[in-house]
């Protein structure tokens, strides 16, 4: 077996950088400002290599110690984390699972699997830009080595595989020749989805894609929709986001000079819907002077994400003290005269004069967009 291993977790990857002691994925475009997001939270974070698009291999010492640190602090742009513990050689046959399953035996990390410990297998293949044209002829699928390695890994520890709700997890990411492998607690990958790629399954009432953002937002944020209250939905059309906050028992004031889709008006929850045909400044200027309150107000407008934080502040005006405001806030393309990561500095700073709490996250299911949470108004600061 072909494998670099530092055993005791507390030696080597302390004090060497030279060594690739952690992977994290972004957003291709957005790598970048998540770099920067980790050299700010310790400047001897090395880069090594982009394994793949959004997929940077780095070295930072102390590495259990900086993934929990960072999990604290809740960066916008990094979405996962794994530790490289283990670099397995790959030859791409069968003997590659026996490999593999004894090279996790041997991580400083694995008792941490102990007995009842819920625990999930990540594995993931990835090649690089220029590898993208040839095929790697692999006589296993991901599927199958986390079957298998889950399957001997409960054997041997009696740890229970959980793969929607893990405590600890394995992870294994796949090059062309080489596997590099690490055990650490979910909470602190930053999420305990592969690679933080959240998927859901598509159903029959589906309107839009866009439903999956506002999903995946609330799981990421830790939030849930009331049972009951109203909710203000602004640039409803077609009408996903509005679909779900019906679903979960909401009256919802959609908001939006295009029309809601049809299903929207047959279904059973059509008698809690209102829809204003016109403009979102328009309808938040009446909805002030009259004092409507509402629990939930939701953004996911096509505009500059700074012209949308100046539209979230007069919506707060509306909004209950026990509240939240959940919203997308969209950012240009980088060029030379263009920096994205301006305008949302601009837009985030905009909302903490005016919100006590202001959250922001690149979720997977975002584009050219970063989704924020802001909660319990204030007074303008000076």
């Amino acid at each position: 077996m072909n494998q670099q291993i530092w055993p005791d977790g507390n030696n080597k990857e302390q004090t060497d950088t030279s060594v690739p002691t952690l992977i994290f994925t972004a957003h291709p475009e957005f790598l970048d400002a998540a770099l920067d997001e980790l050299k700010h939270i310790n400047r001897r974070l090395m880069l090594h290599e982009v394994l793949a698009p959004g997929i940077a291999l780095c070295s930072v010492p102390n590495t259990p110690e900086f993934m929990h640190r960072v999990a604290e602090q809740r960066p916008i742009f990094v979405r996962h984390l794994a530790p490289v513990q283990a670099i397995v050689t790959l030859s791409n046959t069968e003997k590659d699972i026996g490999e593999l399953a004894l090279a996790i035996a041997e991580l400083p990390t694995f008792p941490l699997l102990e007995p009842g410990q819920r625990f999930a297998v990540q594995t993931r293949f990835v090649q690089s830009e220029a590898q993208t044209r040839a095929t790697i002829d692999r006589p296993y699928s991901g599927g199958r080595l986390n079957q298998q390695l889950a399957e001997a890994i409960a054997e041997e520890t009696g740890a229970v595989e959980s793969i929607k709700k893990p405590q600890i997890i394995v992870s294994l990411l796949c090059a062309s020749d080489k596997a590099y492998s690490g055990i650490s607690l979910a909470s602190d990958n930053l999420s305990p989805w592969p690679g933080g790629m959240r998927h859901f399954a598509q159903t029959d009432e589906q309107i839009s894609r866009a439903e999956f953002k506002l999903l995946e937002a609330l799981e990421v944020f830790g939030l849930s929709l009331p049972p009951h209250g109203r909710a203000l939905d602004l640039g409803a059309a077609p009408g996903g986001w509005t679909r779900l906050l019906l679903e979960a028992g909401l009256s919802v004031v959609a908001v939006d000079p295009a029309k809601l889709d049809p299903r929207l008006l047959r279904s059973p929850h059509a008698q809690r819907l209102e829809h204003f045909r016109g403009y979102a400044e328009v309808y938040l200027e009446d909805a002030v002077k009259k004092h409507r309150q509402f629990d939930i107000i939701a953004n996911d407008m096509r505009m500059d994400a700074r012209e949308a934080s100046r539209l979230l502040v007069q919506a707060g005006k509306c909004l209950r003290r026990d509240g939240f405001i959940i919203s997308t806030l969209k950012l240009p393309h980088a060029t030379a005269s263009i920096d994205p990561l301006k305008n949302l500095r601009e837009a985030l700073h905009l909302l903490s004069r005016y919100f006590n709490i202001v959250q922001a996250h690149q979720l997977f299911h975002n584009r050219q967009e970063v989704t924020v949470v802001t909660a319990r108004p204030l007074v303008a600061k000076s």
